[in-house]
């Protein structure tokens, strides 16, 4: 199947969707993230559940509960990567439907994510509205990223931003739903069988972050869409499973990984690119780590352990990006 010729559904008795759920001693968010599946599954559907190595008893909570769900083992941690392709590789379904563990899907969102599927043969990568617990927009894709936006990641102006009053109003989280994007959040990203056979797999080479946007942007070179769809809305416990590690910055994300996988996202496609990427990260956050070093003695006794934490993890994040080299980005 060419992407200038209409996708065609998958023969025989397989499932339309596979819904395949990669964790890692994430026990009670992977039992809710089942729970909400249940009631939402819709006919033609199978459950793959991934067990990375959790120590934490979270696949036999599971098969307790869930019975039907196709539960995949692990030896050992191997990360998102290895884990998303090991439950890939045994998914049936037409449609492949990556959801991370500390997500709840809405009632109707898996019914409305075939039919958007449905509807455009064209569609080849989709993503969900993501949205946190209190129904707040989360970034669910967006464009490529450029020197512009990294720079502005790493100065950590943009949350501050979103907390003022009505800012949500004039900047809303990434694209808006509907229209074609470049890459879709791997929190929640849904893909093609076909499709997935001829992007390659997942690359393993990153840490943890930017296997989802290097993906999405194969996809497109190969021809496909790429679109967040409206009305396919998933609640995102964002933080839930990287958010446990001591060098999370406020919980959420690493920069430890984030930065230097963002880097070998752009480096992959252009070194130069790459090598700019790199010092735009820096020049936003080399400036926000001395800030935080300056004003640390003067933040109130009941903030200054977390106030500390959040430093170390940004300077970790300044430490890492110093030590990658641009030909370290591309390999």
């Amino acid at each position: 199947m060419k992407p200038s010729d209409p996708a065609t559904s998958t023969s025989g008795g397989a499932p339309r969707l596979s819904v395949v759920v990669p964790t890692h001693d994430t026990r009670e968010l992977t039992r809710r993230c089942f729970h909400a599946l249940a009631a939402a599954r819709p006919p033609s559907c199978e459950l793959v559940l991934v067990d990375d190595g959790s120590r934490d008893g979270t696949a036999e909570a599971v098969a307790r509960e869930h019975p039907d769900v196709r539960i995949v083992r692990l030896a050992g941690p191997s990360g998102f990567a290895a884990a998303a392709g090991a439950g890939l590789a045994v998914a049936s379904g037409e449609i492949l439907w990556l959801l991370n563990s500390d997500t709840e899907v809405e009632p109707d969102a898996p019914c409305a994510l075939l039919e958007a599927f449905d509807r455009n043969p064209w569609l080849g990568v989709a993503g969900a509205e993501l949205r946190a617990p209190g129904g707040e927009p989360q970034w669910s894709g967006g464009r490529a990223p450029g020197p512009l936006w990294l720079f502005v990641l790493a100065t950590g102006v943009a949350p501050l931003l979103a907390r003022l009053p009505g800012w949500r109003r004039v900047k809303h989280a990434g694209a808006p739903a509907g229209v074609e994007v470049d890459w879709v959040s791997g929190a929640a990203l849904a893909i093609r069988r076909d499709v997935w056979r001829r992007s390659a797999p997942l690359d393993d080479a990153f840490r943890f972050y930017g296997q989802d946007v290097d993906l999405c942007l194969r996809v497109r070179d190969l021809g496909w869409q790429v679109k967040i769809l409206p009305g396919v809305r998933v609640v995102h416990h964002e933080g839930g499973t990287v958010g446990r590690r001591a060098d999370a910055l406020g919980g959420r994300s690493v920069p430890a990984l984030l930065w230097p996988d963002l880097v070998r996202v752009v480096a992959k496609r252009s070194p130069a690119r790459g090598r700019l990427a790199r010092r735009a990260l820096l020049a936003g956050a080399v400036p926000r780590l001395a800030l935080r070093r300056a004003v640390g003695p003067l933040v109130p006794r009941a903030r200054r352990e977390a106030f500390a934490a959040d430093t170390r993890a940004l300077a970790a994040g300044v430490a890492a990006l110093r030590a990658q080299s641009p030909d370290a980005a591309r390999a």
